[in-house]
């Protein structure tokens, strides 16, 4: 049975090389568990720690916020300056705004039964002689059917009037959706993974109908903040990994 890579040169797309480290992703497991049961808190401690000044743990009013902080002080993903806390480097910076949605996705995969999966890919393709790149957030693999999801890491609640808010979620869905359209075959399955409130519990309605409805249009599976949480993360992704429609 080929591989991601095998499957994909087969299709004429190359992988770039390098991406996402996996084993650094699974000492990590704890860590991202913790930011994806509570990501508004996580969303304090990072906009504290991103921030020129850094972050006063004082400011920290709540003991999931503390916790967060220790959990990132542990990985050495923040360090202490005087008495605030900042984020320890590029590559932390680029974990904390990000990379730890995309490892997040990766370890959901590798649970719901994936038989490979990659994260932060470039792939090269051409095309009637024209040479293009894209980069692809997760891969995953069953059998020789392949899936496609992409990770954003934006604001936690949801705004109806926000019309830069609702622009970045629409232009990340047909992000994705062109994964699919460009990289994938009959049967296999897109998704967007948003840390974004898109459901109205109270009034069991998406918040941004336009948004789901083009979604379902399109088949690409839209998992919101509602499903960030482990199992429900693992149980989305697994309709990926395993193919079923959206």
């Amino acid at each position: 049975m080929a591989d991601i890579a095998g499957i994909l040169r087969g299709r004429g797309v190359r992988l770039k090389g390098g991406g996402g480290d996996e084993a650094l992703a699974t000492q990590r497991a704890e860590l991202l568990r913790a930011i994806a049961a509570d990501y508004p808190a996580f969303e304090r401690v990072r906009d504290g720690v991103c921030a020129k000044a850094g972050l006063a743990p004082e400011r920290l009013n709540d003991d999931t916020a503390r916790q967060l902080l220790e959990l990132l002080r542990h990985h050495w993903l923040v360090r202490e300056r005087q008495d605030r806390f900042l984020a320890a480097g590029a590559a932390a910076r680029r974990f904390l705004t990000g990379g730890w949605l995309e490892e997040l996705a990766w370890l959901a995969a590798m649970e719901a039964g994936a038989d490979e999966a990659l994260c932060s890919q470039v792939l090269r393709w051409e095309v009637q002689g024209y040479y293009g790149e894209n980069e692809i957030d997760v891969i995953v693999r069953k059998g020789g059917r392949l899936g496609f999801i992409s990770c954003k890491a934006l604001q936690s609640r949801f705004n109806a009037d926000n019309r830069k808010q609702r622009s970045r979620l629409m232009d990340a869905l047909h992000e994705t959706d062109n994964l699919i359209d460009h990289f994938g075959r009959d049967g296999e399955q897109a998704a967007i993974l948003v840390t974004t409130d898109l459901i109205d519990e109270d009034r069991d309605r998406p918040r941004y109908m336009t948004l789901m409805g083009k979604a379902a249009a399109l088949k690409v599976r839209v998992i919101p903040l509602e499903e960030l949480t482990w199992q429900p993360l693992v149980a989305a992704i697994g309709e990926v990994v395993h193919g079923r429609s959206a």
